[in-house]
């Protein structure tokens, strides 16, 4: 058990009723018992007719896009319609140039008088229109990038069509809606064939979206026509219309859906009752992993918000099983709720004691306890897993999952998260994945904060802890010593009276027993982070040289001359201010080669000047 003070367990009334009664666990609350074989049968597809539905303002949207012209190009108000529709007609437009083609289809369907429309959509060979101009222009990238401008607003035109002509269009869109580029604008639409369409793409990335659009847009009617599948031999199919009724179910309730079925019989009814709807009971079964040592009682206790009683040994066990399968399924929605019932602090030490005690092989850690530090680690998790993921060599990121550890440094975002993160961009062992990863990961930050990633480095350079002064005071108990850096970076030590001595004595037996070994093993761990900084930072600032980076005045003073530990590099160093030389005094302020205060301009830029480039000879 750990050291830290123990809470009051949380009786079961105030704690997450997931951690309560899991549905994973065994006794009442397990999953329910699916059918030894799913029950398959053979109904016959819904002959209702197709109808239409919009959402308020749905319609209007469609109709008026931000490009009005759906991607083609107004023709003028007196065109002779009867002519182009004819072109049509006869089969003329076929052997025109596909683009010409598209762009007279899109004034018929969208410009002309609705009746033009009416007979173009019944004409299943322009039903392929926009795939041939695709495919003829994809090959020739001058015409395509002179006429992408129809290729990227495909989308508009099927929308407006289905707006503009409704069932008029169906055949049309149905069509389309078979590929996966042209699955634009059957939302509105409900029949048989459309879920049948629906099925098909539930849950893909590209068009998932508009599957559930269709879903709620439809509720219940959606079901009822989706039944069909889900009672089919086990398969893809089915167990996508399975996933399809289950999102209508979330909405509507299970009741819902199985009244839906009951159109198609008592048995279809049955078999749609046993299916498993609540979100909550769809956990990876088998469970993923949770090794042994990951035991509540050799763990932190876990508190609820307000941090006066913790989880019980029974429900954090429950908790650790949630992080695994969160781990493997980051859309179950169990784990929300219990996050947003715990406390932040609690968690991350708990994530923390987590990844310590795991001892998992089979990836860079247990589901468990790589879910939990990677999104409750804070910056002691960040100073725990940098120096870690920088010894692990390509097998361990490849083999082992292990580029997901850099997540914990892009959520925290912290000066010390991205500190390691700067270094696994420079020096990870994994060159191949794990560094290149990293520095993509940077850049990302960097441009999300507005800085190129060497000017984000800059800010990243750590103070150690130092005052603003540049100076630490050392506590022994009955005496303390200010230690700090000369310009050289090399430390010096001075007791109570100011008065300097060789070194930091070691404790003595009149010392705190406590406070003194602390402190003198600080003053070891600044010494050590003071040569790391000087040697990385002095090869930055001859590359910022060499390169003519530059920075505001305000930049400089933040960066440089107010840190305290560059600000000692910065008394060694030349500058300049546009075409004026410089250097900062120990007082921190500048002054010219002739020992003349010197006041920057608020619009200069500073600059190392580079000797080669600038005389620096009167500097000596």
């Amino acid at each position: 058990m750990t050291d830290t003070p123990s809470f009051p367990e949380a009786p079961d009334s105030a704690l997450p009723p997931l951690l309560v009664r899991p549905p994973w666990a065994a006794g009442d609350g397990a999953r329910p018992q699916a059918p030894a074989e799913p029950v398959v049968l053979k109904v016959k597809a819904s002959k209702e007719p197709t109808t239409v539905r919009w959402a308020p303002g749905m319609r209007e949207e469609w109709l008026n896009p931000e490009d009005e012209l759906f991607g083609g190009k107004a023709l003028p108000d007196d065109t002779d319609w009867a002519a182009l529709a004819e072109t049509f007609a006869s089969g003329a437009a076929l052997e025109e140039d596909p683009a010409e083609t598209y762009r007279a289809f899109i004034a018929l369907a969208m410009q002309a008088p609705t009746e033009y429309g009416k007979r173009l959509f019944a004409d299943e060979r322009y039903w392929d229109v926009v795939t041939r101009f695709d495919k003829a222009y994809h090959g020739d990238f001058k015409k395509y990038v002179a006429w992408r401008g129809h290729a990227y607003s495909s989308h508009l035109l099927y929308r407006g069509v289905a707006a503009r002509h409704e069932l008029d269009a169906y055949p049309f869109l149905l069509h389309g809606a078979k590929n996966r580029s042209l699955f634009h604008g059957i939302e509105p639409f409900l029949d048989a064939k459309v879920a049948q369409v629906m099925v098909k793409h539930f849950g893909e990335w590209r068009n998932g979206d508009r599957v559930r659009t269709w879903c709620e847009l439809h509720g219940v009617d959606a079901a009822r026509v989706t039944v069909p599948a889900a009672l089919r031999k086990p398969g893809p199919t089915r167990r996508r219309a399975e996933e399809l009724l289950r999102f209508v179910a979330q909405e509507h309730g299970h009741e819902a859906i199985v009244e839906a079925a009951r159109s198609y019989g008592d048995e279809a009814a049955a078999a749609i009752s046993a299916l498993t709807t609540d979100p909550l009971d769809l956990y990876p079964d088998p469970l993923p992993d949770v090794p042994a040592e990951l035991d509540p009682g050799q763990l932190p206790q876990v508190l609820l918000r307000g941090r006066e009683h913790a989880l019980p040994a029974s429900a954090t066990r429950h908790f650790i099983t949630l992080l695994a399968i969160a781990a493997v399924d980051n859309t179950y929605p169990g784990i929300e709720p219990v996050v947003e019932a715990l406390d932040p602090g609690s968690l991350a030490d708990f994530a923390y004691a987590l990844y310590v005690a795991d001892r998992y092989t089979k990836s860079w850690a247990s589901p468990a306890a790589g879910y939990a530090i990677v999104r409750f680690g804070d910056d002691r998790a960040a100073d725990l897993m940098g120096p870690i993921a920088k010894r692990w060599d390509n097998w361990d990121t490849w083999n082992r999952g292990g580029t997901e550890v850099l997540s914990l440094f892009t959520r925290l975002g912290t000066p010390t998260a991205l500190r390691h993160l700067d270094i696994l961009a420079e020096k990870a062992a994994d060159q191949k994945r794990l560094r290149r990863f990293a520095k993509s990961a940077l850049e990302r930050v960097a441009k999300e904060r507005g800085y190129t990633t060497e000017q984000l480095a800059d800010r990243l350079v750590p103070p150690l802890g130092l005052d603003a002064d540049g100076t630490m005071t050392l506590d022994y108990g009955r005496r303390s010593f200010v230690v700090g850096f000369d310009e050289h970076l090399k430390p010096f030590v001075t007791d109570e009276a100011g008065k300097g001595r060789k070194t930091l004595p070691k404790p003595g037996v009149k010392d705190d027993p406590e406070l003194a070994p602390a402190a003198y093993k600080r003053f070891a761990e600044l010494k050590k982070g003071a040569r790391a900084v000087a040697s990385e930072q002095i090869k930055r600032l001859e590359q910022a040289m060499i390169g003519g980076r530059s920075w505001t005045p305000d930049e400089f003073r933040t960066i440089f001359a107010e840190h305290p530990l560059l600000r000692h590099v910065v008394r060694r160093l030349v500058w300049a201010a546009d075409a004026t030389a410089f250097r900062v005094a120990e007082d921190g302020t500048c002054a010219d080669v002739h020992d003349n205060a010197f006041v920057l301009p608020e619009d200069a830029r500073v600059t190392i000047p580079h000797p080669l480039r600038f005389d620096l000879a009167p500097w000596g």
